[in-house]
């Protein structure tokens, strides 16, 4: 399980800049507050100085609204994509466990509210939930035998498969600390995940087989389940970057460590159908597609705050100020950085979305009692994949 936790968090360090923003839903009531000090701030106009107490509503609108639905998207399939199906089909029972990711990567953000311009802010998302999974036929499970048997001797309950997943992690753990120092060492993550739930499939058309392992219809099967998903995050970064900053008549640059806390508590209720078929018993190919109802809140806190260095520039004075002020600038100061601090502190909640539509496809790799098994779901934009092994019986 250790190498599956280390091959999630070298998924989650290709979106790095997560750790930097990692933001949460739509409709957001979110508090944000600016603050500027130093000589940096000092060469700006007092007009200019209102517009950064004011800048925290440009931010939500322009950029928090826009990251939040990729975080959203991406806990809840990682928390429907939890429990290594597969094509749904369990004969007696099955142990297992995997990892679900989730994750999407947009174009960065340029924030412009009226002289104030913050360019190429990130906007990713991304999501991870490992599992351990435990499935069932109740048909066996009612002493019916296995749900391969003879036609004559299937009861209805082989037509039902009952998954269970859960699992509750520590990112503190030596392991995991190791993979993201190893991975990169601006980067510092502690936090916990708590997950589990169910899924109760119906195969509505029953799978059928030639008999020697040659070719082997999976069936229609229909599943519904609940899965539970807790998360709490906490990141630190600092990868010694600036961003360049427009504010006003000045010019200059913005680096500085970001700090990330967040709660996430999601109940989602997927309802799916899936089909599939084996060929020469080793492969099996499954899709299908579903739709599930969301439930939960999160919390969030971020903050980023680090050394600003302005400089009056000419083509900005001209673009941000009006001539008359514009003339009472002495042309000796222009060019002449300064330096100060430029602080950013967001806070909010936020309800999980509604409802979610998914794509699902996958393969198995079935070697003797050893099922591998890779599992993609697509909702919009978001990709969520969860790769695990089982042991079937």
């Amino acid at each position: 399980m250790s190498q599956r936790i280390k091959l999630g968090i070298s998924y989650l360090h290709l979106y790095s800049a997560l750790t930097t923003i990692l933001l949460f839903i739509l409709c957001l009531p979110i508090d944000a507050k600016v603050t500027c000090t130093g000589d940096a701030c000092a060469i700006l106009p007092t007009s200019v100085q209102s517009q950064l107490n004011s800048v925290d509503q440009a931010l939500q609108t322009q950029y928090t609204d826009k990251v939040l639905a990729s975080m959203a998207e991406s806990a809840v399939l990682t928390s429907i994509n939890s429990s290594l199906m597969g094509p749904g089909i369990v004969n007696r029972f099955q142990i297992g466990g995997g990892m679900s990711l989730a994750g999407q990567k947009k174009e960065d953000i340029n924030v412009q509210y009226q002289s104030i311009n913050f360019q190429k802010l990130p906007n990713v998302g991304a999501s991870i939930s490992p599992n351990l999974i435990v499935a069932v036929n109740l048909g066996w499970l009612l002493d019916g035998g296995p749900s391969d048997t003879e036609a004559d001797l299937k009861t209805f309950m082989h037509r039902f498969n009952l998954y269970l997943h859960g699992f509750s992690f520590n990112f503190a753990q030596g392991d995991v600390q190791k993979a993201i120092e190893a991975q990169n060492k601006n980067v510092d993550l502690r936090g916990d995940i708590t997950s589990g739930g169910f899924t109760l499939r119906f195969h509505v058309f029953d799978s059928y087989s030639d008999g020697i392992g040659f070719f082997e219809f999976s069936g229609i099967s229909l599943g519904m389940g609940m899965h539970y998903q807790r998360q709490v995050i906490n990141v630190s970064y600092d990868d010694g970057k600036t961003q360049s900053v427009t504010i006003g008549p000045a010019i200059g640059t913005w680096g500085g460590a970001s700090t990330f806390n967040y709660n996430s508590t999601i109940t989602s209720v997927p309802l799916d159908v899936r089909t599939g078929f084996r060929m020469f018993y080793l492969l099996t190919f499954f899709a299908g597609g579903g739709t599930s109802l969301n439930f939960g809140t999160t919390n969030l806190k971020i903050e980023r705050s680090g050394p600003l260095t302005l400089a009056l520039d000419s083509g900005a004075i001209a673009s941000s100020l009006s001539s008359e002020i514009a003339a009472l600038i002495p042309t000796s100061s222009l060019g002449q950085a300064r330096t100060g601090t430029l602080a950013l502190d967001l806070s909010g909640t936020a309800q999980a979305p509604n409802t979610t539509n998914f794509l699902i496809a996958g393969l198995e790799l079935n070697a003797l009692i050893t099922k591998i098994t890779l599992e993609a779901i697509v909702a919009q934009k978001v990709q969520s994949v969860m790769i695990g092994a089982k042991i079937a019986f």
